[in-house]
């Protein structure tokens, strides 16, 4: 998965895209998404992380990815059954949606540059990894992952300005939650956490290894755009 921080720019600039076009809802022409809930919206999913008791089943299933295991998202008919549970979700939460605008918008964003990061992104990072002889099955693979995907967030944090406007919206929102899979309560820790740890506490400067930082910041551009074009052509504006 992408990480926080990714997941930010990406919202940052859609909403960029949102405001400057005044993109208003095909289900109520009358209704914009708002800023803080959209941004909100980008990091919803990971909010189940804050569950006492968490499980990485419990992670799948905001994913979408029930029966659909790590490593497995790329095999046939996957994709498919992913994009429809998005947009079931889509469509089973309008009501919610026009309460709070923009909020299960940033939701389906959030999903959407996880597909393609998981399509196209982490795979480079497995075959960079191939070269100290480790594979995408091996569990040692995914300590690097991790630690590696803080290290470009944190270099996100250094270069694009746009992550403190970020981190307003995150202060300023009203309390959320997404109906049926992560509670107010769940969510609020979550966006807590996040402000504490990205935004308040110091963080190395070390470079990744096996991510290029650069590769991410054109990753984050095209998904943003690819995501503007998906988001009509697909029916959720």
């Amino acid at each position: 998965m992408a990480g926080t921080m990714v997941h930010l720019a990406v919202a940052e600039k859609l909403w960029k895209w949102l405001e400057e076009e005044k993109v208003r809802y095909s289900f109520q022409p009358n209704l914009m998404p708002e800023r803080e809930y959209f941004i909100a919206g980008n990091i919803c999913p990971d909010g189940i992380m804050a569950r006492k008791g968490y499980e990485r089943e419990m992670k799948l299933h905001t994913h979408f990815r029930d029966g659909i295991p790590d490593g497995s998202f790329e095999e046939p008919g996957m994709v498919p059954l992913f994009e429809r549970r998005m947009k079931d979700f889509w469509q089973g939460h309008v009501s919610e949606e026009k309460e709070c605008p923009g909020l299960y918008l940033g939701y389906v964003t959030h999903m959407m540059t996880d597909e393609r990061y998981i399509l196209q992104e982490r795979p480079k990072f497995f075959e960079e990894i191939a070269r100290i002889g480790l594979t995408k099955w091996d569990r040692e693979t995914y300590v690097h992952f991790n630690r590696e995907t803080d290290l470009v967030d944190f270099w996100l944090l250094r270069n694009d300005p746009a992550l403190q406007d970020a981190r307003e919206a995150l202060e300023r929102v009203a309390p959320y939650e997404i109906r049926g899979m992560i509670t107010r309560e769940e969510l609020t820790d979550s966006r807590q956490w996040i402000l504490r740890h990205f935004f308040e506490e110091a963080h190395t400067r070390e470079m990744p290894e096996f991510i290029d930082c650069g590769a991410m910041a054109d990753f984050i551009r095209s998904v943003s755009r690819e995501i503007r074009g998906r988001l009509r052509d697909e029916g959720y504006l």
